[in-house]
């Protein structure tokens, strides 16, 4: 398909003063293949994104979100109303995950057993025989959409299975929670260590648009974060990051020689 560039708002809907009528989910096309989901927090305050790529053969969906949603009814019409667009008949829904925890699988059960879906549970066993890693977490591997790749990239350390996706159709490397304008939360330091050593070393000779992840924690403010639980953020941080900041955090792990402890930077924090 070749390089498709996007577009993303300056602000995002996050939750609202007065939660009456505010939609679980706000859908962002960033181009015609590739939709950003940003979960209300008034829905849930961990407000995550979720994310949706069309290849001409499969979509691939990241995350189903947290609490309590609709969110599967809301991806099929989107999925419905992309195949009508672009003359298919049918297409196969991959969803997949950018890590295990509660805040991004939520919705998973109302993917499973539904015809042209494939639901990678999360789980390291069900993660390594889908995308047929056979030397996690060194080993990177690559999705095929149909005319458009995505290299799949373990990055355990905030969790287990946690995976960063570049897709190279947009040059977006997506990072879950490992990497995101807030608090970088992290389970076990040496492989946390290695797995942005490895981001910084894929991407040494890629071009990256955007580094996009999950959550935003931070204001506009530099150094400065809501409080966990904020359900209304009007002043946040944009999601976007760049190598820039992939560096700037590699090179933070790297002088605390193995002993990581939490740094207050101007776009995240890094929370051992």
């Amino acid at each position: 398909m070749g390089f498709r560039p996007g577009v993303l708002p300056d602000r995002w809907p996050a939750g609202a003063a007065r939660c009456a009528g505010v939609p679980e989910f706000h859908i962002h096309r960033y181009n015609e293949n590739f939709y950003i989901i940003r979960q209300s927090g008034c829905s849930n305050y961990e407000k995550p994104f979720l994310y949706l790529l069309f290849g001409r053969t499969r979509a691939l969906l990241i995350d189903t979100g947290a609490g309590r949603t609709e969110v599967g009814k809301r991806i099929r019409k989107l999925v419905s109303n992309w195949r009508i667009r672009h003359h298919l008949r049918s297409i196969q829904l991959i969803v997949a995950h950018s890590h295990a925890h509660g805040d991004h699988i939520a919705g998973d059960s109302q993917f499973a057993g539904l015809r042209d879906v494939t639901l990678v549970s999360p789980n390291l066993a069900s993660v390594t025989s889908f995308f047929r890693f056979t030397r996690w977490p060194e080993e990177i591997v690559t999705l095929d959409l149909g005319s458009r790749v995505l290299d799949v990239i373990p990055i355990p350390g905030h969790e287990a299975t946690s995976l960063a996706y570049y897709d190279r159709e947009s040059a977006v490397l997506l990072t879950g929670d490992t990497l995101y304008p807030g608090r970088l939360y992290i389970s076990d330091q040496a492989a946390y260590v290695r797995s942005i050593a490895r981001l910084v070393e894929f991407t040494r000779d890629k071009s990256v648009a955007h580094i996009l992840g999950t959550h935003i924690e931070n204001t506009r403010t530099p150094y400065l974060d809501y409080p966990i639980g904020t359900t209304y953020q009007p002043d946040e941080h944009v999601l976007e990051l760049g190598r820039g900041q992939l560096i700037e955090l590699n090179e933070a792990l790297a002088e605390m020689r193995g002993s990581l402890v939490r740094k207050v930077l101007r776009d995240f924090t890094i929370s051992p």
